[in-house]
């Protein structure tokens, strides 16, 4: 089933941000970044048109310093993400940054730009796991420390209280170091967190939730009326806004309604979806 009806206005939309050098740019100013350029191929990617792209290869690997390390672990996140889905890779091995960001974990603040505390060591594993990075006991043990030290009783985690933002990163977290007993006594929260008949809002929670549900292999309630209310975003020009109040559709917007529709269509279909990609390998 297609995630989304007239996908081709939506890869239109994405196709218009693109620049000259071959970065993404969601406000359509020469003025490419890490994170719209991974939106944008992810979007592709999920609609089935990726293809090869050598401009925007190389603006990704411009990103990348000759030390091997990032200007933060998001960039280094979406950059990596992002060549993975081109089927490039980096031109410098990222290990020691990724590893040094794992070995110092402890801030329990939420940097008002982001929705999540946990965003950061979420991004800092799964770029491990594009580029098949390993750790040791003592880093796994560190992160499974950070992680715990964010759950309530409640069987979410949060910064503060616990959130659907924060619960998603965690249960991802916890999914990746192999820990899904942990991840699972998190159910009672997704449960409370779940109103359907409360209505719904914004994307950011009801992306978390869809996101939670899936890594937990929990049903959704009412996946219909989450299904409508991603689609009801849709914006004119293509793209997706955040909210039902209206305003501007953005790459990262339109990246996480396709995903969460993607993952509603196949929570609802359970059969395979092949293997996992390789992972990069350095020149």
């Amino acid at each position: 089933m297609a995630p989304i009806p007239l996908p081709a206005e939506v890869l239109h939309y994405v196709a218009e941000r693109r620049c000259d050098d071959g970065g993404y740019c969601f406000y359509r100013l020469p003025e490419p970044n890490a994170a719209d350029t991974h939106f944008a191929l992810a979007i592709q990617a999920r609609l089935g048109t990726v293809l090869p792209d050598p401009e925007t290869v190389a603006f990704l690997r411009s990103l990348q310093r000759p030390d091997g390390s990032f200007p933060n672990i998001f960039v280094a996140d979406h950059v990596l993400a992002g060549l993975a889905l081109l089927g490039g890779t980096p031109l410098h091995d990222p290990a020691e940054y990724l590893l040094s960001h794992l070995a110092t974990l402890g801030d329990h603040e939420r940097p008002p730009e982001q929705l999540s505390a946990l965003e950061g060591v979420r991004a800092a594993l799964r770029a491990c796991r594009l580029t098949g990075t390993p750790y040791d006991r003592e880093t796994h043990d560190g992160i499974l420390c950070h992680i715990r030290s964010f759950r309530h009783p409640d069987g979410g985690f949060g910064a503060g209280q616990s959130t659907l933002g924060e619960t998603a990163d965690a249960l991802e977290v916890l999914t990746l170091l192999g820990r899904p007993e942990e991840a699972a006594r998190a159910a009672p929260f997704i449960a409370s967190a779940e109103r359907p008949e409360a209505g719904f809002f914004f994307l950011e929670p009801v992306a978390a939730l869809v996101r939670a549900c899936h890594l937990l292999g929990r049903p959704l309630r009412s996946p219909g009326q989450v299904r409508s209310f991603v689609l009801g975003l849709r914006h004119h020009a293509g793209g997706f806004v955040r909210s039902r109040f209206g305003g501007a559709p953005t790459l990262e917007f339109s990246y996480l309604a396709i995903e969460t529709l993607v993952l509603l269509d196949r929570d609802a279909d359970p059969s395979p979806r092949g293997d996992p990609p390789e992972p990069l390998r350095y020149r």
